[in-house]
């Protein structure tokens, strides 16, 4: 347990010492709903509703700020864990030979991932209410803002164990997160509703936060399959550090195995 509270203090801590993007959170994000909700239109979109299977005509205007958000947090929480592993990998590895068990170090790193990601999804919301006030279940939305922020969450700590270099990591993030949520609103994107978009990671995050917002329909497959898609890039993370962290006598006694 002492062993699992240091871990936790120190991941805590490798987010907590992230001012750029709280800077981004604080500033940024309302700039960001704000503009958005000024050039869009309240003109009602034909979305795809995939758990029933029809389309929704959904606020133009309201359908914005979800992707806004959804977009805003796969950037800034993507950039942000693969920041903290960049920085923090070399350390994590010296107190993984000191004695610090790696177990320890997974089971702290989930706990802070999921920690993190729920109040700055919770953040997200109680920003999107402050341009649009009556989602039919701001609970439903807030999980959708928090499945996809684990998912990023997770690609982010993979990347940052993968990458050796932060230009590289932030271009990927940033590219992959535009085109994954960009592409799902019909307002910028005649093909938002064609079928190959549900293979995406943001997908089902997209889907129960448009569930939330404008149906009374609580999406539990999406939910699933959200949580699906975190769990995998997690686990491969986690390996992945597993991997990266092992001391000299393990390497030694795996060999000679």
């Amino acid at each position: 347990m002492t062993q699992f509270l240091t871990a936790l203090k120190f991941s805590f801590k490798e987010q907590l010492t992230n001012k750029f993007a709280f800077g981004l959170l604080v500033v940024f994000v309302p700039v960001w709903y704000w503009l958005l909700g000024v050039i869009t239109p309240d003109t009602p979109l034909a979305f795809k509703f995939r758990p029933t299977g029809t389309y929704l005509q959904a606020n133009g205007h309201d359908l914005t700020l979800i992707s806004a958000g959804l977009n805003l947090l796969t950037m800034i929480l993507g950039f942000m864990f693969f920041h903290s592993v960049q920085r923090s990998l070399d350390f994590d590895r010296r107190l993984t030979r000191a004695g610090l068990r790696r177990l320890n170090f997974i089971a702290a790193s989930t706990v802070a991932l999921l920690a993190v990601t729920a109040i700055v999804s919770l953040y997200m919301v109680l920003m999107l209410l402050l341009f649009w006030q009556f989602p039919h279940n701001i609970f439903e939305v807030w999980l959708g803002f928090w499945l996809v922020s684990l998912t990023y969450g997770s690609i982010g700590r993979l990347l940052g164990m993968l990458l050796s270099s932060e230009l590289p990591g932030f271009f990927f993030i940033v590219m992959f997160s535009m085109m994954d949520v960009f592409l799902q609103n019909p307002l910028g994107n005649p093909a938002a509703n064609k079928p190959f978009l549900q293979y995406f990671p943001s997908y089902s995050a997209m889907q129960l936060s448009v569930a939330g917002g404008f149906t009374h329909v609580f999406a539990d497959t999406q939910v699933l399959l959200a949580l699906a898609w975190f769990l995998g890039f997690l686990l491969v993370a986690l390996g992945v550090f597993y991997i990266r962290t092992r001391t000299k006598s393990s390497i030694t006694t795996t060999a000679s195995l």
